[in-house]
């Protein structure tokens, strides 16, 4: 666990996630006797997306030292996500009902079906979207089942995500046929995500799992991608990890042979730091990469314009490096969609707003920081 945390950031850290060891529990017992700022504490928990874990647990040591009214808020907050996640699973099966009745196969990824396989209840996982994952050669054809069945899209193309078509329900559904980006090895180890899933049936309809081993990576490479900055995500890889059902030896080699050994080894550097899961003989210890800033992720404004950037540093290949910074450049996002509508017949011009937008971004963050950085100044001689 990292040192100097406040006892507000230690509590999240020690409720964070499944289950709580012995050791975990009595210290979490004795941060809950003292003063704490309930506001810090129930902030830390919303923005980690960690809620219903930390709920659970404050619920199996009987709520003591929590004031009634962080009990409400957590009560109320917990109660709304299991609903929420309720309508989710429905939704989740529905759709993999109506996917395999075509004999399309599907993967339903993370989500309510981790939060089931993790914890043994999808309300104990903050699930924003519903993320599926399609052979490639069937992607077409699912998304167009799809929007014929109470989806919509904001923009015809194939990596924009589908939205329901009921006004009350807020999330998106998100079509995958692909999991590895940029990455030249991504075709291969589709093949072999392909050839290990298994049929299941995954809320009691039928589908396919990732294989143990794979469900792992997957939730690595995630989590890296995203400079590990939720702990959600870091608590889901330390739960797997405890769970004891992975070859690791077929972990490592599959890193190795799809390029995800630069996303493997300081995934499982931040978990051990942060939440003590123990890491498998034969991994490298290895120091984060620089810039990483780990729970309670407070990134300094003026850090924040090259986030964007870290991604890259997960490819291996010169190659693969380059055609993410011409992706990320030039090829419009959904972000440069919403931020103007063009017409069709002028679709081409988000080849061109894509850069000037980056650009505009980008500057105004240095200048932002800039700018704080002068207050900051000015502060400190008024002082002297």
């Amino acid at each position: 666990m990292p040192q100097a945390l406040s006892a507000e950031d230690e509590l999240c850290l020690c409720l964070a996630r499944g289950d709580l060891p012995p050791e975990v529990r009595r210290r979490s017992a004795e941060l809950l006797q003292a003063p704490l700022r309930w506001d810090i504490l129930l902030q830390r928990v919303r923005e980690h997306q960690v809620l219903p874990l930390v709920y659970r647990n404050l619920r199996t040591l009987e709520f003591q030292g929590v004031p009634s009214g962080p009990r409400t808020q957590l009560s109320v907050a917990f109660r709304a996500n299991a609903l929420r996640n309720v309508f989710l699973c429905r939704e989740l099966t529905r759709i993999m009902r109506l996917l395999g009745e075509a004999g399309l196969q599907v993967i339903p990824l993370k989500g309510v079906t981790l939060a089931e396989s993790l914890y043994g209840d999808p309300a104990y996982r903050v699930c924003t979207d519903l993320d599926i994952l399609v052979p490639a050669d069937q992607a077409a054809r699912a998304r167009r089942l799809l929007l014929a069945n109470g989806y919509t899209e904001e923009f015809p193309h194939p990596d924009c995500p589908l939205i329901p078509q009921s006004e009350f329900h807020d999330y998106i559904l998100e079509v995958h046929s692909s999991l590895l980006q940029q990455s030249s090895q991504e075709k291969a180890a589709l093949q072999d995500i392909w050839s290990l899933a298994q049929p299941q049936e995954i809320l009691g309809a039928p589908a396919f799992a990732l294989s143990p081993e794979w469900l792992f990576l997957y939730l690595v490479g995630h989590a890296a991608g995203h400079k590990w900055d939720l702990l959600k995500w870091l608590a889901d890889i330390h739960q797997i990890c405890l769970a004891a059902n992975m070859d690791w030896r077929l972990v490592r080699e599959k890193a190795k042979r799809f390029d995800l050994d630069l996303a493997l080894v300081p995934t499982l550097t931040v978990c051990s730091t942060l939440f003590g899961t123990p890491v498998p003989a034969g991994l490298p210890s290895q120091a984060l990469p620089p810039g990483v800033r780990l729970f309670p992720n407070s990134v300094a404004p003026e850090e924040t314009w090259n986030e964007h950037f870290f991604y890259a540093g997960l490819l291996k290949r010169p190659s693969e490096k380059v055609r993410w910074l011409v992706e990320t450049l030039f090829v419009p996002h959904l972000s440069d969609r919403r931020f103007i509508h063009l017409p069709a017949s002028l679709d081409f011009l988000y080849f061109v707003l894509r850069p000037l937008r980056l650009i505009w971004k980008w500057s105004w963050r240095l200048l932002s920081a800039d700018l704080r950085g002068l207050g900051r100044w000015l502060g400190f001689r008024s002082k002297l």
